[in-house]
């Protein structure tokens, strides 16, 4: 029988923001976990694979962290005791039409020994790279670059050669968006991504980087463990209903009340669930944009360079489709995870061409939101949207508090503020 002293909180959405919310009121609270799915943890999408008797925890979607840019969830990670493996940054640019390709070492090199070796093309991308870490960094201290990317690199006079094979490339890897929307996102959040990540992005080399032992559903299922509340996946809600006293949800199983809501699902799909939002909930919700994109998980090696030497964990490919240049991500998972196996394993973000079908895996569909510059503007306030109500949200969508208003989209931020409504929530009762 359930004691009435105990309050009941439901949590929709058991991504990284769910998790944690439902994680940190774990001893305050009786905890019911919603998602529509039939598993649990949202982006943290380990596929385990066997071979030879080994299984293998492959990530599909949230991979890498390190302890600058990641704090709360390092520190979370340490108090559930998860493996943390350490990973060797670095990455590849290819061209699989015209043959250009460069990649970490390149990149590192002094100039005389790039105009020694490299044609034009690739000598202003490193130009043109060195001059946007460099410059970057100050216009972001001094506010000037709170502007939609393609207009600050329209500014600076970036060559067209720079931004689609090296910003288009970076970008659509760290945020998972197509080309055409790179261009929208505020030159802040992109310059602070690489301040905090290395002027590679997620194939930096200057930057602790680690991968969850396993696979990340590893501190998923130990979180998980912690909580010990009520699990109710593949069952949707559909109506979120708030008073002032009470939050009632309905799935197709019927309708039940609850003192308090935690939305952990993306602002597009909270604000479809949400009966009766507030002014403010509905101002916030309604600003988000999704991209959707398509990943694989595969063995085939079509999709990587002809030169097995130039393989890296972080591979950044373009290839003309129908007259149209493409962009796509291809992570070596084998290096990427730090494991042996007799395969090499892939996972492709946005392959615009077909793998072999019997090299296909897995398959999944994510929806990441569009960072641009009304979102960005909306986070210097976005964390009043919880003051005084029952429906608490959270989401990538906010930023984390402790990394500033230009960390949105990532784990990080999913994380800290699954932490925040938490707090908040205790506070309140």
């Amino acid at each position: 029988m359930t004691d009435p002293t105990i309050p009941r909180i439901a949590v929709v959405g058991a991504g990284v923001s769910g998790v944690s919310a439902a994680y940190h009121l774990r001893n305050h609270a009786s905890i019911t976990l919603f998602d529509r799915e039939e598993r649990i943890g949202g982006h943290a999408n380990t596929v385990e694979v066997e071979e030879n008797g080994k299984l293998l925890g492959i990530d599909t979607a949230f991979v890498v962290f390190n302890r600058p840019a990641y704090t709360n969830l390092c520190e979370f990670f340490d108090e559930l005791g998860v493996e943390q493996v350490e990973h060797k940054g670095a990455f590849n640019f290819f061209d699989l039409d015209s043959g250009l390709e460069y990649g970490t070492n390149e990149l590192g090199l002094e100039e005389e020994e790039v105009a020694a070796r490299y044609p034009e093309e690739f000598q202003t991308i490193w130009r043109e790279a060195r001059r946007f870490h460099t410059e970057g960094r100050r216009d972001f201290v001094r506010k000037k670059a709170d502007i939609p990317l393609g207009e600050y690199l329209d500014k600076n006079g970036y060559s067209e050669a720079f931004r689609t094979s090296y910003v288009i490339l970076l970008c659509s890897a760290v945020w998972s968006i197509p080309a055409e929307l790179i261009w929208q996102m505020p030159a802040s959040t992109a310059i602070a991504f690489f301040m905090g990540h290395d002027e590679g992005g997620l194939g930096g080399q200057h930057v602790d980087w680690r991968t969850v032992g396993g696979g990340s559903i590893t501190y998923v299922r130990k979180a998980l463990a912690a909580i010990d509340g009520e699990i109710r996946t593949g069952e949707p809600v559909t109506r979120i209903h708030q008073d002032d006293d009470s939050v009632t949800i309905t799935t197709a199983k019927g309708s039940e009340q609850f003192d308090y809501v935690v939305i952990g699902a993306h602002a597009d799909e909270a604000l479809a669930m949400l009966e009766n939002p507030t002014e403010h909930q509905r101002e916030v919700l309604s600003k988000v944009r999704y991209n959707a994109s398509r990943v694989v998980l595969h063995t085939d090696p079509s999709v990587m360079p002809a030169d097995r030497e130039r393989w890296e964990a972080w591979n950044y490919g373009k290839v003309a489709v129908d007259g149209e240049d493409r962009t796509y991500v291809a992570y070596y998972m084998n290096k990427l995870h730090g494991f042996t196996a007799e395969k090499d394993y892939f996972v492709t973000l946005d392959y615009p061409l077909e793998v072999a079908a019997d090299t296909a895996i897995a398959e999944f569909p994510y929806t990441h939101p569009i960072i641009d510059n009304p979102v960005r503007e909306m986070q210097k306030d976005i964390y009043d949207v919880n003051n005084g109500t029952r429906v608490k949200l959270a989401g990538a969508y906010f930023h984390a508090k402790r990394h500033g208003v230009d960390q949105i989209g990532s784990h990080e931020a999913g994380y800290s503020s699954g932490m925040d409504v938490a707090q908040r929530i205790i506070s309140e009762l």
